[in-house]
C-alpha cells in the first residue's frame, strides 16, 4: 500500500518557505575596490584590471577619464550576486551577497611609476571612490627574434597632405595571443585611414585587435638586417591636422613566446596540446613567457599651408588632382533631365567634396538640385551624380568646372579644370488648355465637342447631361476589395508566422544549452574513440553552451564571453590548448593510442564540468 506523504508535502511547501522569509537576509554595506593582476609590467603589456562592487548588484559606468597614463580596452561588466540557505542548530538562514564587477584591459602608456588615481563609482545615486594604485611599467626592449617598425612615405609634409604609413611586425619564433597597441590611432593631431595592400589574397590576410580598434593585416615574409622573418603588415594613409614636428607616438606588440618545456604534472600526459609536437614530446609541457616588442619612433615636419595667395574656392585638397565631367544625353529638348557625372580624382578623394556649380552653370542657364548626393568612391576617384535641366534652347554647352587644390611638389596652388560638353537643345511648344481639353475655340465648339466620342471633350452643360447616371453596383467591385486587402493581410500573417518561429528556435536553443552536458556525456559514451568524434562532441557541446556555430568554432569566439562570465584564467587556457590540439590534428596527424585517447575524453569532460559552474 502506498503511503500519503501529504502532510509531510504540505509541510515543505508551506512553512520552510515562511522560515526562509521570517530569516532576514545578511546585508552589507556598499563598497567599491579597485583590483589588478599585477602591479609591475612593460610599456604596452596587457594588464587585467576590475572594479567591483559589493553590496549591490548594479552601479553606473565608472569614470576612468584621470587614468590618462593607460590605454584602456573595456571587456564588459556582469553581476556577482549569490545566495546561501544553511542550517545550524536547526536555525534557517539565507545570507545574499550582492555584487557586480567590471572588466577592463590597461596598458602602460609610458615607462616608470605610474598612478591610478581614485576612480568614482556611483552606485543607487551616491558616488562612491576606489583607493588609488601604483603600476610600475618598464621600458620595452627588442629582440633579435622580433622587431616591430614604421616607415613613412614621405618625413616632410604639409597639413592636409597624406602619405603612406606602413607598419611591420618581423616574427622570427612561434608566438600567441599577440595584442597591439598603435596609440596614433587616437591622437587628435593625426588622421588614419585603413589602406589594402593591392594584389593581397584573402588567405593572406588577418585580423588583429588594437585597442579598440580593428585592423586587417597582411601575412607574408620579409629580410630585416640580413634575417628572414614572418611579417605581418598594415598600411594606413596618415594625414597631419595640424603643423609643427611630430615624433610618431610609440606601438608595441605583446604576445606569448615560447621559451622552453618543463615536464608535465603526473598523469597528465595531455596537458598542453599546442601542437603535435607538444602531443609527442614525452610528457613535456610547453613554457610560454610574455614578450612586449617596441617599435621605432620617426618623426615628421609638418608644414602649414600658405596664406599668401590662397584662394576663396580652394578645396582643402592637398596632392595632385583632376576633375572630369560626363553627361547623358547630349541631345535634349528645354526642360529634359541630363544626368551629369563630375569625377575627382587624386593620391585622398574620401575627403573631396563637389565643388560649388553655380559659379560655373549660370542660374539662368541651367536648373540645378539644391542637394547632391554624398559621392561614390572607386579606388583613387570620387564621382558625384546630379540631374540637371537645360533653361534655353541657345544653350550649347555644359561649360568646365574648375577645382582649386595644393600642390605639394611646387608649393603652390593650382587650379584643374575639366573640358566643356557640347549639348544639342531644341526648342518645345507650350501646351495650353486648348490643347489639354482636345477642341479648337470658335462658335462651333459645342458642336466639336458634342461629335467628339472619348477623351475629356463632354464638359458642356445641360439637364440632359444628368439622365441616367445613378450608380450601379459593379459585379467586380468585391473582387477588387478582396484584391486589395489581400496583400497587407498576407503580409500580417507571414510575419506573425516569421515571429513565432524565431520564438520557438530561440526556446530551442536555450532548452539544448541546458542539456549540453548530458548530451556530451552520451555521445561520448556511444562514440568509437577517435580524435574526429571527439572533436566533433566537444565543439558542439561549446556551440550550444553558448549558442555559437561548432563547424566554424575557434578559441577567439569563445574568449569574450566566457571572460564576460568571470571564467578563471587556468580554465581558459586549458580551454585554448585542447582547441589547439584539435586544429593540429586536422591538417595531419594520427590518432593517438587508446590510453592517450582516453585521457583525452576525460580531460574534455573535466572542462565542460568547471565551465558548467560558470555558466548555470
Amino acid at each position: 500500500m502506498q503511503k500519503n506523504n501529504t502532510p509531510f508535502t504540505f509541510f515543505f511547501l508551506f512553512f520552510i518557505p515562511l522560515l526562509f522569509a521570517a530569516t532576514p537576509s545578511a546585508a552589507s554595506d556598499i563598497s567599491v575596490e579597485i583590483a589588478v593582476e599585477r602591479q609591475q609590467g612593460s610599456v604596452g603589456e596587457p594588464i587585467s584590471m576590475q572594479i567591483r562592487v559589493s553590496g549591490a548588484d548594479s552601479a553606473e559606468e565608472p569614470d576612468l577619464s584621470k587614468l590618462t597614463s593607460f590605454h584602456i580596452q573595456p571587456k564588459g561588466g556582469q553581476g556577482t550576486s549569490s545566495t546561501q540557505v544553511t542550517n545550524v542548530n536547526g536555525q534557517w538562514q539565507r545570507v545574499t551577497h550582492l555584487g557586480y564587477i567590471f572588466t577592463y584591459t590597461i596598458s602602460a602608456k609610458e615607462a616608470g611609476r605610474l598612478s591610478i588615481p581614485p576612480v568614482s563609482v556611483t552606485v543607487e545615486g551616491k558616488t562612491y571612490s576606489t583607493k588609488p594604485l601604483t603600476i610600475v611599467a618598464e621600458k620595452p626592449e627588442e629582440t633579435d627574434d622580433f622587431k616591430l617598425r614604421i616607415f613613412l612615405s614621405s618625413k616632410k609634409i604639409f597639413v592636409g597632405e597624406p602619405i603612406t604609413m606602413t607598419t611591420t611586425w618581423f616574427v622570427g619564433k612561434d608566438v600567441r595571443n599577440f595584442d597591439f597597441q598603435l596609440p596614433i590611432l587616437d591622437d587628435p593631431r593625426f588622421e588614419l585611414i585603413p589602406q589594402k595592400k593591392e594584389g593581397s589574397s584573402p588567405q593572406d590576410e588577418i585580423q588583429i585587435q588594437a585597442g579598440t580598434t580593428s585592423l586587417i593585416g597582411v601575412k607574408g615574409r620579409g629580410e630585416l638586417n640580413g634575417k628572414d622573418f614572418l611579417t605581418v603588415t598594415f598600411h594606413h594613409l596618415l594625414i597631419a591636422k595640424e603643423p609643427g614636428t611630430f615624433t610618431i607616438p610609440q606601438a608595441t606588440v605583446a604576445c606569448q613566446v615560447l621559451s622552453g618545456y618543463r615536464e608535465s604534472r603526473r598523469g597528465s600526459p595531455f596537458r598542453g596540446f599546442g601542437s603535435f609536437d607538444d602531443f609527442f614530446s614525452n610528457g613535456r609541457e610547453a613554457v610560454y613567457r610574455t614578450l612586449v616588442i617596441p617599435a621605432n619612433q620617426p618623426q615628421l615636419n609638418v608644414l602649414p599651408l600658405p596664406e599668401e595667395n590662397r584662394p576663396a574656392d580652394f578645396s582643402g585638397l592637398v596632392g595632385p588632382y583632376s576633375i572630369s565631367a560626363e553627361a547623358k544625353p547630349t541631345e535634349v529638348n528645354v526642360g529634359d533631365p541630363i544626368t551629369l557625372t563630375l569625377s575627382i580624382a587624386g593620391p585622398f578623394v574620401q575627403q573631396a567634396k563637389l565643388p560649388d556649380l553655380l559659379p560655373y552653370l549660370a542660374e539662368t542657364a541651367f536648373k540645378i538640385p539644391e542637394e547632391t548626393a554624398a559621392g561614390e568612391v572607386e579606388g583613387k576617384k570620387k564621382s558625384f551624380t546630379l540631374t540637371i535641366r537645360a533653361k534655353d534652347k541657345d544653350i550649347k554647352e555644359i561649360p568646365p568646372v574648375s577645382l582649386v587644390y595644393f600642390d605639394p611638389e611646387s608649393a603652390q596652388y593650382r587650379t584643374a579644370t575639366s573640358k566643356a560638353i557640347p549639348l544639342t537643345v531644341h526648342a518645345t511648344r507650350v501646351v495650353t488648355a486648348e490643347d489639354a481639353e482636345g477642341a479648337v475655340s470658335g462658335q462651333n465648339q459645342k458642336n466639336r465637342l458634342e461629335e467628339a466620342a472619348k477623351g475629356l471633350a463632354f464638359n458642356y452643360e445641360g439637364e440632359d447631361v444628368l439622365l441616367g447616371t445613378a450608380p450601379q453596383a459593379s459585379p467586380a467591385s468585391g473582387f477588387f476589395l478582396l484584391l486589395l486587402a489581400g496583400p497587407p493581410l498576407v503580409f500580417m500573417l507571414a510575419l506573425a508566422a516569421s515571429f513565432y518561429k524565431k520564438r520557438l528556435v530561440r526556446g530551442s536553443g536555450q532548452r539544448q544549452a541546458k542539456k549540453a552536458l548530458s548530451t556530451l556525456h552520451r555521445e561520448f559514451s556511444n562514440t568509437p574513440l577517435t580524435t574526429a568524434a571527439l572533436s566533433t562532441a566537444f565543439k558542439k557541446y561549446l556551440g550550444t553552451r553558448l549558442l555559437k556555430n561548432p563547424a566554424t568554432l575557434t578559441f577567439l569566439d569563445l574568449e569574450h564571453p566566457l571572460r564576460s562570465r568571470m571564467v578563471d584564467e587556468s580554465i581558459l587556457q586549458e580551454l585554448n590548448n585542447v582547441l589547439e590540439f584539435f586544429e593540429a590534428w586536422r591538417f595531419g596527424g594520427q590518432d593517438p593510442d587508446n590510453e592517450n585517447i582516453g585521457q583525452l575524453k576525460e580531460r574534455c569532460l573535466q572542462l565542460a564540468r568547471q565551465l558548467e559552474s560558470h555558466l548555470s
